[in-house]
């Protein structure tokens, strides 16, 4: 984060709640670094621990199993965000962050110590299977909930600067899954890393998950949540559906924010592996060094969002994607430089989309369903275009069409940028407006 972003944070946990906002914050981010560090060394050691769920006589059948399975745990995220977001509004956001928590590490620990296909066969898979979509549910909840926490905490001036913060807690944990990914394949070869060096993160994940646990159980409710249970805010389905704007909002920017955080940030050193012939730890390299600009620039955009507004950021990453997808695609080959031009330009124009898109949707949702709002719409884009991402692009690039697949991505970049054109500006709506209140 810039020295001036990180300075103004500490100031306003200073001037304001003080360090007890700041260790929530803290508290927060941390749990949700640790929930997409699980995430995303599923995809980075995918190909190596492949052949130990899967029969091990086709690779790529084996490889493309273990995908289905990371897509499949999407299927849950809907329902996951639908059940935590129900339970952060009608208990609180401590609560639902709380068993968020737990639930992922759980998954983590129980990855790391299931057994191999060869030695209990089929059951194998099914283990791997319950296990994410566990995670799913828990992720499906963990992001809604702490998007929707980290705004609510934050000074009115500052909401995108603050919601911007989940999203570097984000690239961290996927820069810690990067960072082991590079410790294995520089330190164990192929043969080690298959046979159990892909267990170390995940036992490793499932353990700092106790400590995150820990640190949630201290957090302390926001106050805008307590003013709506003071209030008798109302809460649930019928409440949440009357704010249907809000949910075609959220729906229209995780579209195209889920599916190319999952092409770009997530997969893209795996694709130039298996696709390109890139070198693992050149991969990882590049990969780490697009994510540290990644890091900056996340923000530095909600930093201006604050000044300017949210829409003109949101329409820079649909008409920069749609524009440049071709392009980006093409520089990726066998070289380093090749995948890390190729990442920071992408991840730049991501960056427009997530300084401003926590702030965006918590504010078009009143008190009594903004979790809800969220997550629900959230985890339903994301299992339908980001979830699928990784499993569409492989099978298509196996069938000799990849090129199907960025026109695909072109596609889901428009319905952003539609979203971007039809939504208000949303900098000024009042969060605690009353729970009547929809978006217009």
């Amino acid at each position: 984060m810039p020295a001036s972003e990180h300075s103004t944070l500490v100031a306003d946990c200073a001037s304001g709640a003080g360090p007890r906002k700041l260790r929530d914050l803290v508290a927060v981010n941390f749990g949700n670094a640790l929930e997409w560090f699980d995430w995303t060394i599923y995809t980075i050691f995918a190909p190596y621990f492949a052949v130990q769920f899967f029969p091990s006589e086709d690779r790529a059948a084996a490889l493309l199993a273990t995908l289905a399975i990371f897509a499949v745990g999407f299927v849950t995220r809907p329902i996951g965000g639908l059940v935590f977001g129900l339970y952060a509004d009608r208990v609180g956001r401590k609560a639902s962050l709380t068993l968020a928590m737990l639930v992922t590490a759980g998954g983590s620990i129980v990855i790391a110590l299931a057994p191999t296909f060869d030695s209990v066969g089929i059951l194998a898979s099914i283990i791997l299977l319950v296990a994410r979509l566990a995670q799913g549910m828990a992720h499906g909840g963990e992001m809604g909930t702490s998007i929707t926490y980290l705004v609510e905490r934050a000074p009115r001036h500052r909401r995108a600067l603050y919601g911007s913060t989940s999203w570097v807690s984000v690239v961290i944990g996927t820069m810690i899954a990067t960072l082991a990914g590079l410790a294995l394949t520089s330190n164990l070869d192929r043969a080690e890393i298959e046979a159990w060096g892909w267990r170390i993160p995940f036992a490793l994940g499932g353990l700092l998950g106790v400590y995150g646990l820990y640190l949630r159980r201290k957090l302390t409710e926001t106050e805008s949540f307590e003013k709506g249970r003071r209030a008798k805010t109302r809460s649930g389905i019928e409440p949440l559906l009357r704010n249907w704007r809000g949910i075609a909002v959220v729906f229209g920017l995780s579209a195209g924010g889920s599916i190319m955080f999952y092409t770009w940030l997530i997969y893209s050193p795996t694709f130039a592996q298996i696709g390109r012939g890139l070198d693992a730890r050149s991969a990882f390299t590049a990969s780490l060094v697009a994510q540290c600009i990644f890091l900056v620039a996340i923000p530095l955009v909600g930093w201006l969002a604050d000044r300017y507004g949210r829409r003109l950021f949101v329409a820079l990453f649909g008409v920069g994607f749609i524009l440049l997808t071709l392009h980006l695609d093409g520089r990726i080959d066998d070289s380093f430089g090749g995948l890390l031009s190729a990442m920071t330009i992408a991840l730049v124009l991501l960056a427009c989309l997530f300084g401003v898109n926590t702030a965006v949707w918590s504010e078009v949702f009143p008190t009594g369903v903004r979790a809800t709002g969220v997550a629900g719409p959230l985890s339903l884009a994301t299992a339908i275009f980001g979830g699928t991402a990784p499993y569409v692009n492989t099978y298509l690039s196996q069938q000799g069409h990849h090129g199907w697949f960025l026109y695909y991505l072109m596609a889901v970049s428009g319905i952003t940028l539609l979203t971007a054109i039809l939504m208000p500006e949303t900098r000024d709506l009042d969060l605690d407006r009353p729970d009547t209140g929809r978006l217009s």
